[in-house]
């Protein structure tokens, strides 16, 4: 049998449908941004929902995106269980949607990442993050250089790396399987607004 990744009691209830998002991942992407219980934050690739119940449970508003229907019918199923409703399933292209509001963080579970992140960046508010989860290091390097060329600050890639130890009478040591890569996590700050800069110094 292979490594199972132990999650906590709340997680187990939810139905998994496409690969999640854990919480050694979701844990890092909350507590890097700081989103708290007056942050709006979009969360795009919304998978089985298990980073949306874990980010719903911090945030005051939860925008997901999930194209696919048989996907978000698990979210809905998933968010139901949790008796949470500060979240709207939004069951469309990411790319065919343009936010009235802006937001304190996006975060984004997708291939194209670095493309997306070019139709959202105008949402974020000034000194918002962006964060992709991504699982390959050349996806992960496309959304960083495409982070620079914004002029995003702050730009960091990480890779959150889960131990296990073995607890016996006789000796302590780390199990020999563990949770080792799930993804790349990339974070960009959006800078001041260069207009507001431009008022400043006048």
């Amino acid at each position: 049998m292979g490594f199972s990744p132990r999650l906590p009691p709340f997680l187990r209830k939810l139905k998994r449908g496409p690969a999640v998002i854990l919480p050694k991942d979701a844990g890092y992407i909350i507590a890097h941004t700081g989103v708290g219980k007056e942050s709006v934050v979009v969360e795009c690739g919304g998978g089985s929902g298990f980073l949306t119940v874990q980010l719903a449970k911090v945030c005051k508003k939860l925008i997901t995106f999930e194209k696919r229907i048989e996907f978000a019918e698990i979210i809905k199923l998933n968010l139901n269980k949790m008796s949470i409703d500060n979240v709207t399933l939004v069951v469309e292209n990411f790319f065919d949607v343009d936010l009235d509001e802006t937001i304190d963080l996006l975060v984004l579970d997708m291939k194209d990442a670095d493309k997306a992140i070019k139709h959202g960046w105008g949402w974020i508010k000034e000194f918002g993050w962006a964060c992709a989860y991504l699982p390959n290091i050349e996806q992960a390097k496309n959304f960083y250089l495409t982070c620079e060329e914004l002029e995003a600050r702050e730009l960091s890639l990480v890779e959150i790396i889960k131990r296990e130890y073995e607890v016996r009478e006789q000796g302590v040591r780390p199990k020999h399987l563990g949770l080792m890569h799930t993804a790349y996590l990339v974070f960009a700050q959006k800078p001041k607004n260069k207009n507001n800069l431009e008022k400043n110094k006048k």
